[in-house]
């Protein structure tokens, strides 16, 4: 059975979402991260991304990519990120020589 189909960054962005909540695939795991997802082109779709991305904790392939609706509060009182993302596609259409990964928290 195939994967639901998520939004694209297009329609993100029309409904005033510019962040991104990535969490590790595996549900045991409680790895996560929050993004700006400027980087990459309308056309994207958000599942597009999800097998492209690999926890540095677990070690797991694949993630659960969400927008996240509240990026400019956080933006606004960021303190020290609580996780890191090292982030691209592989591919230079969208960001040349980055490795996904979902980062364990400092």
């Amino acid at each position: 059975m195939a994967e639901p189909q998520k939004i694209t960054f297009a329609e993100m962005r029309a409904a005033g979402v510019r962040g991104l909540l990535i969490y590790c695939g595996d549900y045991r795991c409680s790895h996560w991260t929050a993004i700006s997802g400027d980087r990459w082109p309308d056309d994207v779709r958000l599942s597009d991304l999800e097998p492209r991305f690999i926890c540095q904790a677990c070690g797991q392939r694949g993630a659960d990519v969400r927008p996240n609706f509240h990026w400019e509060e956080e933006a606004k009182r960021a303190t020290p990120a609580r996780s890191r993302l090292a982030c691209g596609m592989g591919q230079a259409k969208y960001s040349p020589s980055y490795r996904l990964a979902l980062v364990k928290p400092e």
